[in-house]
């Protein structure tokens, strides 16, 4: 179980803090200094001495089965049959959906994920509601991102598929789609870890697909192909959440102080991880190696995903949010578009 506590602490856990480093290299990039840091990189921070420390490479687990790793695996056997697909035909969606359905697997989640960096879901009168209730995710679309977002892109882009329309846009809109719930979802994780302690092994199980620090699945794999300084950001980030949940162990937990600076160590390695895949595409797009079909597919790509980075982008510079969102609303962007676009997303995220 992934204990999908609601995390009744006070406050959202915003503490974005994008980090202070300047610039995109790995070497010019320096942690905040409320940030976790493990021992072993020989750095010192400000934390007391916790479990986490034991390891800058492996999770220790508060619970030791955790189910969320095997959606993460599911998402990587739809990669296989979809996006990864050099011989993609309408069946592999008909098979990427059977993966997608498994019990107790992404598709059950997915349809129930909420976005903790939102206030929580009311009802038409303004009363406490939860997202799975009739109507609610449409007057709660922010919050009640699974339902309300993105499972109308996955169900449409799984009939459309499967009927043989735009192949390869529609497995773009699957893998884009999916991986909004991963990003979402480590975050979501930490959160209600509040009131659910265990959730915090789902937070590290979401981003890495239960692997080391050297390795990583889904939403990590991307990451750690494009920046390994923001794929380890992002690690530290967890073990800031590991950390927390260990000198505080009550149930809700008592220091939201600390986790809120944990939270905002693990926001902002997220959202800049977030940027550099949507970064990839975008260059893609401006190299010459595409035809015209894998050229589309990869702005589907960004639009679906894109707009996930709106909400981080909004507070790190509301100008430039704006920018950020008119470009993706483009149908048929200019390479000029595309390098603002790009441009926009690497100043908004330049360090984690």
């Amino acid at each position: 179980g992934e204990g999908e506590g609601e995390g009744e602490g006070e406050g959202e856990g915003e503490g974005e803090g994008e980090g202070e480093g300047e610039g995109e290299g790995e070497g010019e990039c320096r942690p905040d200094p409320e940030d976790y840091l493990p021992p072993a990189l020989g750095v010192e921070d400000t934390w007391p001495v916790c479990s986490a420390d034991d390891s800058a490479d492996a999770w220790a687990p508060i619970n030791p089965s955790i189910s969320s790793i095997a959606r993460v695996q599911a998402f990587a056997e739809m990669a296989a049959e979809l996006w990864d697909n050099p011989a993609l035909a309408a069946e592999d969606f008909v098979d990427a959906r059977f993966i997608y359905a498994r019990d107790e697997g992404l598709d059950s989640r997915l349809q129930r994920r909420e976005d903790e960096h939102y206030p929580k879901a009311v009802d038409a009168e303004g009363n406490p509601a939860t997202c799975q209730g009739e109507g609610i995710p449409a007057l709660n679309p922010d919050r009640c991102v699974g339902p309300a977002k993105l499972l109308p892109i996955l169900n449409d882009a799984f009939v459309a598929g499967a009927g043989g329309t735009d192949l390869q846009d529609n497995a773009a809109r699957v893998e884009a789609a999916l991986l909004w719930f991963l990003y979402a979802s480590v975050y979501k994780e930490a959160f209600t870890s509040t009131t659910t302690p265990k959730d915090a092994d789902s937070s590290y199980a979401y981003y890495t697909g239960g692997e080391g620090r050297d390795g990583g699945i889904g939403f990590a794999g991307y990451v750690r192909q494009e920046d390994s300084a923001t794929h380890d950001a992002i690690w530290n980030g967890l073990l800031a959440v590991r950390c927390w949940r260990d000198l505080d162990q009550a149930v809700p937990a008592a220091d939201l102080v600390m986790r809120d600076r944990a939270l905002g160590q693990l926001d902002a390695g997220l959202d800049r991880g977030l940027a550099l895949i949507l970064v990839q595409r975008l260059d893609l797009l401006l190299g010459e190696g595409l035809g015209a079909a894998e050229q589309h597919a990869a702005w589907v790509f960004v639009q679906t995903l894109g707009p996930a980075i709106l909400r981080a982008a909004a507070l790190a510079d509301p100008p430039q949010a704006a920018v950020v969102e008119a470009e993706l609303a483009r149908n048929a962007p200019t390479a000029e578009n595309l390098q603002t676009l790009q441009e926009a997303l690497l100043g908004l995220f330049p360090c984690p």
